[in-house]
């Protein structure tokens, strides 16, 4: 087996850099310098910057033994690539660092991860791991680890399935969610307890799934806006209905609120965060202004990945930051004003080299177009769904599904949209931000930008 080391990994990325294609590399949204990425992690501010981790394989274009990847920014417009944060460098996480997040505690940014074992047997260990930084770059592994391994869980809960703790803190006392899979084939959100982030024990079962909600609910966040209480979760195998749901593993918002003395989240609402293609492992982060901000990847799994097959160095990007208003028991989503006044305004006739963004009031239907005449997609608003159809673009992009998904959309009535373009993406928000849907894009040819009808 490869020994997978920080040291390594920083200099391969440093001798490599010149095997990246650029061509479809977004510009304003965040990707590695090279190789493979998936979910956010440790999405944190902290020190007057935000600090983003990331699910990372150095090594190739492919999902691999998991490390961290770091960057970090003040304004979400211009990132700082950082040295690579974890490694699976030990034994309780030998097989992966899996997702997990950050928090910081008396100016020290601590971590909490999963580290992935496989036995020799192939039995399949999850366990909960702390590290810790005094200057927000080189990190420690704790001696403690594992801080929480599946003996503490319940016994109707599978052990091998026990991953993406999520981290916050309420009235001094340190708190997880952390993603388990029942035995009974639901999605499970656990929460765990510590009074100092190096001694953990199981608290409850904050919210188990309904049978149609999915058999494992990745990356958990919990958090509030506006007094209302919400988890995030990314459900495996959501049940899909005509708009809703289509992608194979869903971003999913529930509303609700907390019974504290039961430590149980008692749902009231179930939504679709974002109706795209591309949406998955959202993870939030609280700021100095108070704001709750969301990213997530801009990928799902089962798909094509086109840069990898195209052999261009690289895999996967993140969706643009959210800001999040309170809405009922929905969510508005907002692009963070600095990043809005750095992109180009797009009119119906330009062609689209890179980034930019187009506003369009909406009184009827509205069929858009970027591309050329034999590769294109097209989105907009129609017979009261807004959506994106990627069924012309010549690059195909499959996934495991069993129905279509060459289309996504949502329904609701139409005033307002936001549309931002970058190389590889669309992100479209309706009716400033009630909705939105984020889809990756592949167009070989000229990106000129027409209305259809």
């Amino acid at each position: 087996m490869k020994a997978y080391t920080l040291e390594a990994a920083n200099a391969y990325i440093v001798d490599n850099l010149d095997r990246v294609n650029p061509q479809f590399k977004p510009d304003i949204h965040f990707s590695a310098p090279i190789g493979w990425i998936n979910d956010p992690n440790g999405f944190v501010y902290f020190r007057g910057e935000y600090h983003l981790f990331y699910q990372y394989y150095p090594y190739g274009s492919f999902w691999g033994p998991m490390h961290w990847g770091h960057a970090k920014t003040k304004d979400f417009v211009s990132w700082e690539h950082l040295p690579v944060a974890l490694a699976p460098d030990k034994d309780y996480d030998k097989d992966g660092c899996f997702s997990g997040s950050a928090l910081v505690k008396d100016d020290t940014l601590w971590l909490m991860y999963t580290g992935h074992i496989v036995h020799e047997d192939g039995r399949v260990s999850q366990v909960q791991n702390i590290a810790y930084s005094t200057d927000g770059i080189h990190f420690e592994k704790i001696e403690e680890n594992p801080v929480a391994t599946g003996d503490i869980l319940p016994p109707d809960l599978i052990a091998a399935d026990f991953r993406d703790p999520k981290l916050f803190e309420k009235d001094g006392h340190y708190y997880a969610v952390v993603a388990a899979k029942h035995k009974d084939e639901r999605g499970t959100v656990v929460l765990l307890g510590s009074d100092d982030l190096r001694n953990w024990h199981f608290e409850s079962i904050f919210l188990k799934g309904e049978a149609h909600q999915g058999f494992m609910w990745e990356c958990p966040d919990f958090f509030e806006v506006d007094g209302q209480a919400y988890i995030l979760v990314s459900p495996m195998r959501y049940q899909e209905t005509d708009h809703d749901f289509r992608n194979l593993n869903s971003s999913v918002l529930i509303a609700g609120r907390v019974d504290w003395e039961k430590k149980e989240f008692l749902q009231e609402s179930v939504s679709e965060l974002d109706h795209g293609h591309d949406f998955y492992a959202p993870q939030s982060l609280l700021d100095d202004k108070g704001q709750r901000i969301v990213i997530a990847w801009m990928h799902n799994w089962g798909r094509t990945v086109v840069p990898h097959e195209l052999g261009h160095g690289w895999a996967c990007n993140m969706t643009l930051p959210r800001i999040l208003h309170a809405d009922g028991h929905q969510l508005r989503q907002e692009v963070p004003e600095e990043v809005l006044a750095s992109l180009p305004r797009i009119q119906l006739g330009d062609e689209v080299a890179s980034t930019g963004y187009l506003e369009m009031e909406v009184k009827d239907n509205l069929v858009l177009r970027l591309g050329d005449e034999d590769d294109y997609v097209e989105f907009g608003y129609q017979d009261g769904l807004v959506f994106i159809d990627r069924s012309h673009q010549k690059m195909d992009i499959s996934g495991e599904e069993a129905w279509p998904i060459s289309r996504r959309s949502v329904e609701i009535e139409a005033q307002q949209l936001q549309v931002i373009f970058d190389k590889n993406s669309l992100e479209i928000f309706v009716n400033k931000g009630q909705e939105s849907l984020t889809s990756a894009i592949y167009l070989q040819g000229k990106k000129t930008l027409q209305q259809v009808k």
